[in-house]
């Protein structure tokens, strides 16, 4: 009777507890008449003790970010943004977090399109911190995307040759808007 009564609380726990994921996913949203852009970042939620010379300031620890264009509601482009991963082993365990993250996702008007701006850094300190700027049309179609402290844009144009309203955006999403630290 006695085993039984393990065997029976050990299952009873067994169904009772759950383990939580380390990651989470986080999806802003920008959406304009016909179109919808989906900005997918997938975070760690566990809360390390990185020194912060060398992650920087950037918290949440992203894991994964890409780009969602939809057309009518159906998938038009999906698109993994081309931002370098590095490397930690913690508590033996290797993660790899993205260098200068994607925080701010912001409906543009250009002089002749609207644009899909994304914002991201790693928020250290001095010249040499990148930003990462990104440009899209509402279609998926690439126009810049660039790291600040490289010598190249990563693809397309430089984002300082389009003609575009940076500091007024039409609509704006934050992933600090959602994000709760645990």
């Amino acid at each position: 009777m006695n085993n039984r009564l393990s065997i029976l609380l050990f299952l009873i726990c067994l169904c009772g507890c759950t383990r939580v994921p380390d990651n989470q996913s986080i999806l802003l949203t920008l959406a304009n008449g016909e179109y919808t852009v989906v900005l997918k970042s997938v975070i760690e939620k566990n809360n390390y003790d990185i020194i912060w010379k060398e992650y920087g300031f950037s918290y949440p620890y992203i894991l994964s970010q890409e780009l969602f264009f939809y057309h009518n509601g159906k998938l038009h482009k999906r698109h993994i943004i081309p931002i370098p991963k590095r490397q930690f082993v913690i508590n033996d365990r290797k993660v790899h977090f993205l260098k200068t993250p994607i925080f701010d996702i912001e409906l543009l008007q250009g002089a002749d399109n609207l644009y899909v701006h994304l914002y991201g850094a790693n928020y250290c300190c001095g010249i040499s911190c990148p930003e990462f700027n990104g440009l899209y049309l509402l279609d998926g179609t690439i126009v810049s995307e660039c790291i600040s402290v490289m010598d190249q844009p990563l693809s397309g144009k430089n984002i300082d040759e389009i003609v575009v309203d940076i500091n007024n955006p039409i609509k704006r999403e934050s992933i600090y808007t959602i994000f709760k630290p645990l």
